[in-house]
């Protein structure tokens, strides 16, 4: 196999939604870029996933939102029931339901027109090459097999939550391997429906419900109405679940959700997902790391899409500085963490302390806070757009002795608002430069170790 190039400003690996907008914006640019895959052309797009995009995404990248074929339907919102269904809580943000491949095909070929200069599909990244300063490259293997190294400025990963190159990085800022506990093994079917059946529940939200002791211990199931006539529905569980996901998910999921008998499955597959905040340092000398290779998902609701193209579009831009200054330091992609953690970085990480807070609670538990409204829709969306959470308890306080005194529960919930005002602030303090960063995140480590031993363990 021929490769024109060996040479490159920047190489972009994997060429998923946050992949191709790195790409894009870096070619945009006037950089030399080349993006690689593992997968054939016809296949990039092709992702496990909930297939819903923020609207707010395509404004703030000044690109058409989805249209034409990639496009299914628009939704108003999502709203969160409680383990009985009896409760439910509402956050309205429009989103896109989109056809996963049609939509990433669109988005690769608008990369590839923008200008990078080459484009490599089935060639998988195996390791990262080294000089001096650090990483100057990666090693590949192409699709014919063969293996070559291909030399760049700045490397930019993309490739997912088991990406070989993070896992590989020499480097004392990079998590290797992310936690079990912040990982969750998901299963979903996409399933169409006969037009006659009218089954097809609140077409207007996504739904999403958590069930810790029983359906979804660890995560959440979702009920995501592409169409009127097509569904995604899927299942969240602890990494740690030993028996068939596939089967957990037909038993309390598909046969709950599916009750007749006349309908397609269009596709049902399984994957993993990293559940929590970013990375604490998302880059290091010559390289920096994006999407899930990041732990650059929502972990209110196991997003990543939008979440990602953002990460791509602010790691091109870096990028684009580092390459002007002759400078692909730490010192200089430095910008790019800074960047990440004052855009979603603090809002994940109090939306962490939530996950872990609702993952580990009974059933009963969060029963009795969505039915009290302890937890309000206005609540909700001020975590949701700000990362904030202010809980009144005295308001609370009314509003549980009118029903059953539950002393703990609300010293939890105490609890939880104190950690999430002392990681907001902590957040809002991440160093703007490499020099401090080892004293934030000894400070990170003892909070979030408090806050396991609470709401883990306890």
């Amino acid at each position: 196999m021929e490769i024109a190039k060996l040479n490159f400003d920047v190489i972009v690996v994997g060429a998923g939604t946050s992949g191709v907008i790195a790409a894009r914006f870096a070619a945009q640019q006037g950089l030399k870029v080349c993006l690689i895959d593992s997968n054939t052309r016809s296949e990039i797009g092709n992702k496990v996933c909930g297939d819903g995009v923020l609207a707010t995404i395509f404004d703030f990248l000044h690109i058409s939102p989805p249209k034409g074929d990639e496009f299914l339907s628009l939704k108003r919102g999502f709203r969160l029931y409680s383990p009985d269904q009896k409760s439910s809580l509402t956050i309205k943000i429009p989103l896109y339901f989109v056809d996963r491949l049609r939509f990433g095909q669109r988005l690769l070929n608008e990369a590839i027109d923008s200008g990078i200069d080459e484009f490599l599909d089935k060639t998988r990244a195996i390791n990262l090459t080294y000089n001096k300063e650090g990483v100057d490259g990666i090693k590949v293997r192409l699709k014919n097999g063969s293996k070559v190294d291909l030399k760049s400025k700045i490397v930019i990963d993309a490739s997912g939550c088991y990406s070989t190159l993070r896992r590989a990085i020499k480097s004392t800022l990079i998590i290797n391997e992310i936690p079990k506990r912040d990982l969750v093994l998901c299963f979903r079917s996409i399933v169409k429906l006969p037009s006659e059946s009218k089954l097809i529940q609140d077409l207007d939200y996504c739904t999403l419900i958590i069930d810790p002791d029983k359906r979804s211990p660890g995560g959440f199931i979702w009920y995501f109405p592409k169409s009127e006539t097509i569904i995604n529905i899927g299942l969240g569980t602890f990494i740690k679940y030993k028996g068939s996901i596939k089967e957990y998910f037909q038993k309390y999921v598909f046969d709950y959700f599916i009750t007749q008998t006349n309908f397609d499955i269009i596709s049902s597959a399984g994957c993993v997902v990293p559940l929590r905040r970013p990375l604490l340092s998302c880059a290091d000398n010559g390289i920096m790391f994006i999407g899930d290779a990041a732990c650059h998902v929502d972990p209110a609701n196991g997003g990543g899409i939008d979440v990602g193209m953002r990460a791509g579009y602010y790691a091109a831009h870096v990028a684009k500085k580092a390459i002007y200054a002759n400078d692909y330091s730490l010192n200089t992609l430095w910008d790019y963490n800074s960047i990440i953690m004052s855009d979603f970085g603090a809002k994940h990480a109090v939306s962490d302390i939530i996950r872990l807070f609702f993952q580990y609670k009974p059933s009963k538990d969060l029963n009795f806070i969505m039915k009290k409204n302890i937890l309000t829709d206005t609540d909700i969306s001020k975590l949701w757009f700000h990362g904030e959470l202010d809980l009144n308890f005295k308001a609370i306080i009314k509003k549980v002795i009118k029903g059953i005194n539950r002393p703990r529960l609300l010293l939890e919930l105490k609890s939880l608002t104190k950690y999430m005002i002392k990681v907001i602030k902590l957040y809002k303090n991440y160093p703007n430069s490499i020099n401090s960063f080892e004293k934030w995140r000894e400070q990170e480590k003892s909070l979030f170790e408090k806050i396991y031993l609470k709401f883990i363990i306890n």
